[in-house]
């Protein structure tokens, strides 16, 4: 369902553990191979908006439009527009949408997972 969407698609636990990496996310990531074990290991590197955010969705505060900063795979970083949702039906899983806001990578280092 993820896996052919437009719309970049990251779903995490609640452990910060990537669970499925949609096509357009892992090319924007630059993210080679989703199906390699070793991709399917990544990690956020938890941080206070990383939790924020999951707690906001767990409360039912929805995040929406919150702007966010990401690590591709070639240690770039890129600010995104970035939409949380719970998985339906499964309290702790979690959909990360985004969009970048633009296209430059940035040198400086915010919540970057």
């Amino acid at each position: 369902m993820l896996r052919s969407r437009s719309t970049c698609c990251i779903v995490f636990n609640k452990a910060a553990e990537v669970i499925h990496i949609n096509k357009a996310a892992a090319d924007f990531l630059k993210i080679e191979d989703v199906d390699d074990p070793e991709n399917r290991k990544l990690k956020l590197v938890l941080n206070s908006q990383f939790n924020t955010i999951i707690l906001d969705s767990l409360n039912g505060i929805t995040v929406s439009d919150a702007e966010f900063q990401l690590k591709r795979a070639d240690d770039s970083l890129v600010n995104v527009n970035l939409k949380v949702f719970l998985y339906p039906k499964l309290k702790y899983m979690f959909i990360f949408q985004f969009s970048a806001i633009n296209s430059m990578d940035l040198t400086k280092n915010k919540a970057a997972f």
